[in-house]
């Protein structure tokens, strides 16, 4: 295992107790728990909010974290990094008027010193008016993210904003076999979770999705999202039908560590369970020290229109 903070080298100098790193595309940013011995050797470097750590092992790349909470114990000295620099928190109102999600991206990363990338969604997609409601950038983003059926990850000093569709349209990279009562499997399904339909409904548009695999099931609509025409309407719609459906179905496993399960990975599923089938890393977490993975998937679903 390597260690990197604030661009130093530490692998030889301090004794790592613990490594945790938690992976994550929902609505949390991404966290690197850590705990040295001896840790007079960390009091003498100062630590600040903010500072840079890296862990590399096996090709697994945490990216650049920010320093968020230090927490001595003892002889021991326990720090807890962020994907998401302290500044991306930071509460403010605004109101975008006729803007696309390039500008407001553009803003938002500026504002907490970091890039932006898109992944399988259009940066000229626009917005009649959307407004910052008292709440940091990262979750200003995120909330337009679930309503446009994209997921928002922050990776090494950037936004990487990916398509839900354009994630599940990717090649697997990595096949799973899973038999009945296999240990370090977790499979649920509960379908009664699911919406049928889900309609945005506004005083200027109204558009609604529908779920062709949730038939007869609960109806939704919602009235206080600031659409202004039905193809936003119709955008949104689909995209939180999308985000509440998807949770009815999936499935937790553990095994040895693998770089391979990271947030929004593509996973095939093959065995003698219902949980065959195509599926969609939700999150991971990577056990460094000790060599373990446990991540959580949902199921690809194509059924919304």
């Amino acid at each position: 295992m390597q260690l990197y903070y604030e661009g130093s080298d530490l692998t030889n100098i301090v004794n790592v107790t613990s490594c945790v790193h938690r992976d994550a595309a929902c609505g949390r940013a991404d966290s690197l728990e850590i705990e040295f011995d001896h840790a007079a050797v960390w009091y003498n470097w100062g630590p600040q909010i903010d500072d840079a750590i890296q862990v590399i092992q096996d090709g697994y790349d945490t990216g650049k974290m920010y320093l968020n909470t230090i927490l001595p114990e003892g002889d021991r000295f326990r720090v807890i990094a962020t994907s998401l620099p302290s500044s991306a928190a930071a509460r403010a109102w605004y109101s975008f008027r006729d803007t696309t999600l390039d500008k407001i991206m553009d803003r938002c990363a500026a504002e907490c010193g970091m890039t932006y990338k898109l992944f399988g969604i259009d940066g000229g997609t626009y917005y009649t008016y959307l407004l910052r409601r008292n709440e940091g950038c990262a979750a200003l983003i995120d909330r337009l993210a679930r309503m446009e059926n994209v997921y928002v990850k922050a990776f090494n000093g950037a936004f990487r904003v990916v398509s839900l569709d354009y994630a599940q349209e990717q090649n697997a990279a990595k096949s799973l076999y899973i038999t009945a009562n296999q240990d370090g499997v977790r499979y649920i399904r509960q379908d009664n979770k699911k919406l049928s339909s889900l309609t945005v409904q506004t005083p200027y548009a109204a558009a609604t999705a529908k779920d062709g695999a949730a038939i007869n099931r609960a109806a939704k609509t919602i009235t206080d999202l600031p659409a202004h025409n039905n193809v936003e309407a119709g955008r949104w719609a689909r995209g939180l039908l999308t985000a509440n459906n998807r949770q009815a179905e999936s499935l937790t496993v553990s095994f040895a560590f693998d770089p391979a399960m990271s947030a929004l990975t593509r996973i095939d599923v093959d065995g003698n369970t219902d949980a065959v089938g195509a599926w969609i890393v939700e999150e991971a977490e990577q056990d460094i020290k000790n060599g373990r993975t446990r991540a959580k998937l949902y199921r690809v679903i194509d059924t919304i229109s």
